[in-house]
């Protein structure tokens, strides 16, 4: 347990104090809490981070969040673990939620309309450097193997009729591997399935579209391997498919996701809280359907984290465990890639496609692999941008 027992008051001062300055991604959050926890106030020792660290890593869900509910877990058991999460969380949860309403009354405004068709082609940039960034941990044969396999099952499932959504490519990737072990065989081959809650959709109560939203973002809690953006092909389909929002306006979502403090999955909040609103209600429907959406995708790793932590600890070690989280991991480039495909021709349409979009696209990849700028700095560099070419527009 801890080294030095903190008070209640101390524990929410700190997780607090992390969540308002956790910008620049999982990297720079855990950076901060060993800072604060580890070298700072002392309340676990170095070895103790390092496991729950490597912990986190292995499951499913937002590693920065994971390690603060461990860390709180640590210093002060469950109830310490569910107040460190929530006090790193809500300082993002509250800056999403005001975004998604002023995103909300904004579409309205054009001036606003220009800002977001500059920022959706540098938020493509971000996914694609993302998947080369994956694709460039995948050293062995098998992995790229898989990784491609799961981009041809997520292409035919953008452009067929064949319903291959990602969180079932990804689970069939981790089944494939161990397969693969076993067998020795590689391919990876998939029978079209659609997802139980298209079926469920068919139901006609007027709060069933909660149910929807719960199990939609339930799944991708689930499935959310290495690394928050890893919720775009995971919600993607689902989200456009329902209704709740386009192409366009799910990529608006990524980027309120990205310049907020906190992991990028608070994008389920901004999801949630327009599927509110379409649903009929008003503010009180919205704010609920954001809390249910945040829930439904943090729900996975309170319940790994908080109540199965020591068994977790033992099963991970388990060589069929680490055989199925290899190759789910291997597939998620191919699942990202394949989702960055119809979200990167949305992001060059206006209303026509614009040579200039893609030329700003192509800038910000080459700034990103370069790594001159981190994808929060350079989305509100591309928000700046926005402005620039509005005010440009208004003087013109």
């Amino acid at each position: 347990m801890a080294v030095n027992r903190p008070s209640w008051p101390e524990l929410i001062q700190v997780f607090l104090g992390i969540g308002l300055l956790g910008f620049g991604g999982p990297q720079a959050h855990m950076a901060l809490m060993r800072d604060q926890v580890v070298q700072q106030r002392q309340w676990v020792g170095p070895q103790v981070f390092a496991e729950g660290l490597a912990l986190c890593e292995t499951l499913p869900g937002p590693a920065s969040s994971q390690l603060a509910m461990v860390l709180g877990w640590r210093c002060r058991g469950t109830l310490g673990g569910l107040v460190s999460g929530l006090c790193f969380l809500l300082p993002g949860l509250v800056t999403v939620l005001l975004l998604s309403e002023l995103w909300r009354q904004g579409q309205t405004v054009t001036g606003l309309a220009t800002v977001l068709v500059v920022v959706k082609p540098v938020v493509a940039a971000v996914i694609w450097t993302f998947v080369g960034k994956l694709l460039r941990q995948q050293r062995q044969p098998w992995q790229q193997a898989m990784a491609v396999s799961v981009a041809l099952g997520g292409l035919l499932h953008q452009f067929s009729p064949l319903v291959l959504p990602a969180g079932l490519l990804l689970l069939a990737a981790g089944v494939a591997n161990c397969w693969r072990a076993t067998m020795g065989g590689t391919l990876l081959l998939l029978s079209g399935l659609a997802p139980w809650w298209a079926e469920l959709g068919r139901v006609q109560a007027s709060w069933f579209w909660l149910v929807q939203l719960a199990g939609v973002f339930l799944q991708a809690g689930l499935l959310v391997f290495g690394g928050g953006l890893v919720i775009v092909p995971l919600l993607q389909d689902q989200v456009v498919g329902l209704g709740w929002l386009s192409g366009g306006q799910f990529l608006d979502g990524v980027a309120i996701g990205q310049v907020s403090p906190g992991p990028v999955v608070l994008t389920s909040t901004f999801v949630g809280y327009q599927a509110g609103w379409v649903a009929g209600g008003g503010p009180t429907t919205a704010l609920v359907g954001a809390l249910v959406a945040t829930a439904a995708i943090f729900l996975p790793s309170v319940a790994f984290i908080l109540a199965g932590l020591p068994l977790l600890q033992r099963i991970r070690r388990d060589a069929r465990v680490q055989r199925f989280l290899a190759g789910v991991l291997a597939g998620v480039p191919g699942a990202v890639a394949a989702a960055a495909v119809p979200l990167t021709w949305t992001s060059l349409q206006a209303e026509e496609p614009h040579t200039s979009l893609a030329l700003l696209a192509l800038l910000c990849t080459a700034l990103l692999l370069g790594r001159w700028l981190k994808p929060a700095r350079l989305v509100l560099l591309g928000l700046g941008l926005g402005l620039v070419v509005t005010l440009l527009q208004g003087v013109l």
